[in-house]
């Protein structure tokens, strides 16, 4: 099978997964879907087993991951975090409870493995699974690469649902007996000029896209001068944030190199390329351990969330919703925001106060989970495995 053809098949492939997530608003995310119509595939001969090979893009994907995980630092907004404290802290804490639990259960069952693996993919989805599936494959661990993609496949399958009941008693609650909380002021932050930071000109695509690629090699370099003490990636996203704030890399700089479809595209298929070698008896073999990582994953997220709904005097449905944000992350935490204030909401004012009020609190927390808590959690784990 030509190049050609094969790429095809995959864009196919990741267009309709892209829609059926759409039609579902992230219930049934793109991932999901990307694996079931390529392990059916694979399994039943229609597709060939060097089709991600084949196509060309693996090898290019995996030197790509290094640009994406760099402009995930320059999503991070440091002021807007210093304003939210509280929900970044509730969200870390959730996080962190989550992955506690999974891993002392884990070595309770001498499973250790499986809980390295899981608790940092269940705390923050893709760019943990990025992190460990690179070290992952370096040691041939295939059984582990697969419950990897098992568990970032299905944790938002649990955790959309019961941060969108939270987020509903939250929001009856607010209506009822909390319209002062709904009266918070959102204060504008004036832009100001950076140390690093480059005139107009040089914002375009491609010189972009060359930044990107500037601090992804200096991440390498440093990585590579102490010997991989921090893992590349992980350093990749720690000079995103600390170029970002000098201005030399742009506030979400992929947005700004007419590539981040493509990019998003290329990383999503280095996540998926180990399906090809999954078999059936393999899936099996870890369909125990996902559900006790989910189920366990989320007792560790509701334990936790109580006690610092208490901790810091919020509702411990608001707690549990920005805890459960590490299963799904941007841009579910924005639609749940909107559709609960839709469908909550009696009149539009009422729509409009629910909204502002849970849109920056979901959108800070799932920032929080999705990059800074997962990219640091898989860079230690994988000294354990």
């Amino acid at each position: 099978m030509s190049g050609v053809i094969s790429l095809t098949i995959l864009l196919v492939i990741y267009a309709a997964s892209e829609y059926v997530s759409r039609k579902t608003n992230g219930i049934i995310d793109t991932v999901l879907t990307i694996s079931v119509l390529a392990l059916i595939g694979f399994w039943t001969g229609i597709l060939p087993k060097n089709l991600f090979s084949n196509s060309g893009v693996e090898e290019f994907g995996m030197a790509i991951v290094g640009l994406m995980l760099t402009s995930l630092g320059t999503t991070i907004n440091l002021t807007e975090l210093k304003r939210q404290w509280k929900v970044v802290v509730i969200a870390i804490l959730g996080a962190i409870g989550s992955c506690v639990l999974i891993v002392a259960v884990a070595l309770l069952v001498k499973q250790k493995n499986f809980g390295v693996v899981g608790a940092p993919i269940f705390a923050g989805g893709n760019a943990a699974t990025l992190v460990l599936l690179n070290a992952m494959r370096a040691k041939n661990m295939q059984m582990l690469s697969t419950y990897a993609l098992a568990v970032l496949t299905f944790q938002n399958i649990i955790g959309i649902p019961i941060a969108t009941y939270a987020m509903r008693r939250e929001a009856h609650r607010l209506l009822q007996d909390g319209k002062s909380e709904l009266q918070e002021k959102q204060t504008e932050m004036t832009p100001h000029r950076r140390p690093l930071q480059l005139s107009a000109l040089f914002d375009t695509p491609i010189i972009n896209l060359a930044k990107l690629g500037l601090v992804a090699s200096l991440s390498y370099g440093f990585s590579l001068l102490i010997h991989g003490t921090i893992n590349y990636l992980v350093l990749c996203f720690i000079l995103g944030i600390i170029f970002n704030q000098l201005g030399f890399l742009n506030d979400h700089i992929m947005d700004k190199t007419a590539s981040s479809g493509m990019i998003t595209f290329l990383v999503t298929i280095v996540i998926l390329a180990s399906l090809a070698n999954t078999t059936p008896q393999t899936v099996m073999s870890v369909l125990l351990p996902l559900l006790v990582c989910l189920i366990v994953g989320t007792i560790g997220v509701v334990i936790t969330s109580f006690f610092t709904a208490k901790l810091f005097n919020v509702s411990r449905e608001m707690a549990v919703a920005l805890g459960m944000t590490c299963t799904f992350g941007f841009p579910t935490t924005m639609i749940l925001s909107q559709e609960i204030a839709a469908s909550t909401g009696q009149t539009e004012t009422e729509q409009a106060a629910l909204e502002n009020y849970f849109l920056p609190k979901m959108i800070t927390a799932g920032l929080v989970t999705v990059t800074l808590v997962s990219v640091f959690f898989a860079g230690f784990a994988i000294n354990y495995l």
